[in-house]
């Protein structure tokens, strides 16, 4: 089952087109989202019912390597606006009838239909974000909970968002006030990787200049040595488990867990 997207989505789309090969090729390994998982298996282990029968949505799967780690834990779905983010989540085994080409402001799935949603670095991407929220709102069962990862900050704003098309960066207050127009409650709200923050941020506030410089924009996403990525490996997954239970006042991204209210 597919939606058609939107102008607005249609046009990440185009841009994100690039960077769904680099994620497919480096999504194992990499520093950032090893430890990303790290944060999921935590998430998942506090909030989705160990017996298996949970109905969990990936709401931005990407190339489907989440959407494998959840399909362990429940009934997973994943939904993605770009064709070439499903065809790698296929191509990784995922089951075709549980990932579908849908845009977040129009979810092919009945109201009150699943227990979790997580949603990781994807909002951002849509312009209209709380018609999104109100979306997922829509599918999720009564008291049912939105986990969502988003990109922290307007000031760090540089290359890497323009190359992945992020539309928003975000203070704890923004998006939480967000979140509760959308009709959520919102029951923990924290910055993410502060341990990393001075040197990510010198190096957006660097790379920011690049996109004026000449016009053109390439994410962070590059291979790193191997030593270098297994430290900051370290580092980022002993803050991410941590993450779920701490408060943290300052960092690249945010966690927000909301649950649904009537």
């Amino acid at each position: 089952m597919t939606t058609p997207a939107t102008h607005e989505d249609a046009s990440s789309m185009a841009m994100l087109a690039r960077e769904y090969r680099v994620m497919f090729e480096i999504e194992e390994d990499y520093w950032w989202y090893r430890g990303l998982r790290v944060l999921l298996q935590e998430l998942v282990a506090q909030y989705v019912s160990p017996n298996g029968r949970a109905k969990i949505l990936d709401a931005g799967c990407g190339t489907g390597k989440n959407l494998q780690l959840l399909a362990q834990h429940g009934d997973a779905w994943g939904v993605d606006i770009a064709e070439e983010a499903i065809q790698f989540c296929r191509m990784r085994g995922v089951s075709d009838a549980r990932t579908l080409v849908a845009s977040l402001l129009e979810l092919p799935f009945p109201d009150q239909f699943f227990d979790v949603a997580f949603s990781f670095d994807v909002i951002c991407n849509i312009q209209h974000d709380v018609a999104a929220f109100q979306e997922i709102r829509r599918v999720l069962k009564p008291e049912g909970r939105l986990i969502a990862q988003l990109p922290a900050y307007r000031f760090l704003w540089s290359a890497h968002d323009v190359a992945v098309g992020h539309k928003h960066r975000y203070t704890a207050r923004e998006l939480g006030e967000k979140l509760e127009g959308a009709g959520f409650r919102v029951e923990q709200l924290t910055y993410l990787n502060m341990l990393l923050f001075p040197f990510i941020a010198l190096l957006r506030l660097m790379r920011r200049q690049a996109v004026t410089a000449n016009g053109h924009a390439n994410s962070d996403l590059t291979p790193l040595p191997r030593t270098f990525n297994a430290v900051l490996t370290r580092l980022f997954s002993a803050e991410m488990r941590a993450a779920p239970r701490h408060r943290f006042p300052y960092g690249i991204s945010l966690l927000a867990v909301a649950r649904r209210i009537e």
